[in-house]
């Protein structure tokens, strides 16, 4: 019985978690029963269709062996139980997607890495299907991620990083966005909830792009949110800064959500000149 206080994205999202768990579970039937068949089936293939492509090596009895398809079995039971466990009952087990979503990205990723260093079809194969379900399930999770709200706590952490690192306190007037972080994440939530799913998904993508940034710009393995104030305020002008417009434009659009609620407060108005009652007009 499909829960009457899902939102619409959560029921679609359920529904996707309802069918892949059957769906991870044949497949982990299927390993256990012809798992050891799958490489030198896809070899025969490879041979046939793409013989420019190197066969994945096998072991002298022309099988793989057991120790993989031990751990195979292994990750089928766990995804599988995420997602019977989502698809039951989602706001509860919520937490147990990212995990879901973690190992679809490093097996599509490594499958990805293989086939490009080796020119092995079964890699190519293993990148063509997990790379979809990693994407179809993300694409379903990030509206539904959120229940009925439009910002989890951590992307109101990040939300509430950029902020200030675009208006720090004793910036060009006394007054940052930390001093009005509660009212301003409480108007973005707002402006978000004005907002289309599609719209809503990009802000949030955009978020959490920007919190995996000094990964990709600095080199750093470490969170945006989790940076000292100095070096926020750096990343930032790495982006203002970017040769890439697409770099470019998620700044252009996360000042929309910090400068917005920022600038429209009675006390802000005040504190950069203002005459409260002009802007509150």
């Amino acid at each position: 019985m499909v829960d009457p206080n899902l939102t619409p994205a959560e029921r679609r999202f359920s529904l996707w978690m309802f069918i892949s768990a059957y769906m991870y579970a044949i497949s982990g039937l299927f390993f256990l029963l012809a798992g050891m068949k799958i490489a030198p089936f896809v070899n025969v293939v490879s041979s046939r269709f793409f013989p420019s492509l190197a066969p994945y090596p096998l072991p002298a009895d022309g099988t793989e062996g057991g120790f993989w398809l031990v751990l195979s079995l292994s990750m089928m039971a766990m995804i599988t139980w995420i997602s019977r466990a989502a698809s039951i009952d989602l706001r509860g087990n919520s937490r147990l997607v990212p995990v879901l979503l973690l190992s679809k990205f490093c097996s599509t990723m490594f499958y990805l890495f293989f086939f490009i260093s080796s020119g092995q079809l079964l890699h190519l194969v293993g990148c063509l299907t997990d790379g979809p379900l990693f994407l179809v399930t993300l694409v379903l999770w990030i509206p539904a991620s959120r229940g009925g709200g439009h910002l989890s706590e951590t992307e109101e952490e990040i939300l509430a990083a950029v902020g200030d690192a675009i208006l720090p306190r004793g910036g060009a007037f006394d007054a940052g966005y930390t001093d009005f972080r509660k009212e301003c994440l409480s108007d973005a939530r707002t402006m978000m909830s004005a907002q289309d799913p599609f719209a809503r998904s990009a802000f949030r993508f955009m978020l959490k792009f920007i919190d995996i940034s000094p990964v990709i710009f600095l080199g750093r393995l470490r969170t945006f949110r989790r940076l000292a104030p100095e070096q926020r305020t750096a990343l930032m002008e790495k982006f203002e800064n970017s040769p890439l417009s697409p770099v470019r434009n998620i700044l252009v659009a996360l000042k929309i959500l910090v400068e917005l609620p920022f600038f429209s407060r009675k006390e802000t108005a005040e504190a950069v000149g203002y005459e409260p009652a002009e802007v509150m007009r």
